[in-house]
């Protein structure tokens, strides 16, 4: 359950971003995530939510952006995979480049003063 040491990073940096801007509240997460990171968004709230009672960020609620796979195929072009590939998920060509998927950010921090 890797989510909890991810969730413990993102509380981490909202309690940091808070206390440097002297807010009171942390009222929302939002976050990019590859598909290839494994990370189960529920796990990720769920422990979130528990490592943050009792802290600014208690109550603050994560938006997790899912970061497909790209795969660009030279003969069907560019597109989007769900989980890790060596074929063209149209034309299941074995010629494609994979990138992407594997990121893990944050995009935005609402708080309040």
């Amino acid at each position: 359950m890797h989510e909890l040491g991810v969730a413990s990073e993102i509380l981490g940096v909202a309690l940091s971003e808070a206390d440097r801007h002297a807010a009171k509240k942390v009222t929302s997460i939002r976050l990019r995530v590859g598909v290839l990171r494994a990370i189960e968004p529920e796990n990720l709230s769920f422990l979130f939510e528990h490592l943050a009672r009792g802290t600014p960020a208690e109550g603050a609620r994560l938006e997790i952006v899912e970061e497909p796979i790209r795969v660009e195929c030279p003969l069907c072009g560019l597109s989007e995979a769900r989980a890790f590939t060596c074929e063209c998920p149209r034309c299941h060509g074995p010629n494609v480049s994979v990138t992407g998927g594997d990121s893990l950010s944050i995009l935005s921090l609402d708080i309040e003063d």
